[in-house]
């Protein structure tokens, strides 16, 4: 598939309450604030190595201001998934954003190296059940077209162009 924007809008509908996995050997907690911003900062820094194109590296006052500065921003919207015998190595994260009335997922990060395990529908899960809880029956997301693996990962996985170009 070929995309002219760089930035690709997938949507997701929840028909019913998604059902949350398990990956064995992996836990999920909400994300610890300030305690675990620096090991966020560090997974996100081995997620996006080899991104092409590379995202901007990222310090604690960038978390501040696109995270805890942010009026959609919820601590209990932000999940760390951790190795169950290190419970110190976190291995993926997702970040659930309110926007516009609108679920979207702001933040999805695997280490490459736990890769191709499940952790990303893992965090998923816990993802849309919250965004189900909250009301929401739509999740949207954004990604960029030059990451194919994030595209083919979200399309796995149910998410879809929108129908309607209007709906971006």
């Amino acid at each position: 598939m070929i995309f002219m924007n760089p930035i690709v809008h997938l949507r997701k509908q929840l028909h019913r309450l998604p059902v949350v996995i398990d990956v064995v050997g992996i836990d999920v907690r909400q994300m610890v604030l300030p305690d675990d911003v620096e090991a966020w900062l560090a997974l996100r820094r081995r997620a996006i190595a080899g991104l092409d194109p590379a995202p901007r590296p990222w310090l604690h006052a960038d978390y501040q201001a696109e995270m805890f500065d942010k009026p959609w921003w919820n601590a209990k919207h932000n999940w760390l998934a951790t190795a169950d015998d290190d419970p110190q190595t976190v291995v993926g994260s997702a970040t659930l954003a309110a926007r516009k009335e609108t679920a979207v997922v702001h933040w999805l990060l695997v280490d490459p190296t736990w890769r191709r395990r499940g952790i990303g529908r893992l965090l998923m899960s816990h993802l849309e059940h919250a965004a189900w809880d909250a009301g929401w029956r739509e999740v949207a997301l954004e990604t960029h077209s030059g990451w194919t693996a994030a595209v083919a990962f979200y399309q796995s996985i149910g998410y879809a162009l929108p129908r309607d170009p209007a709906s971006r």
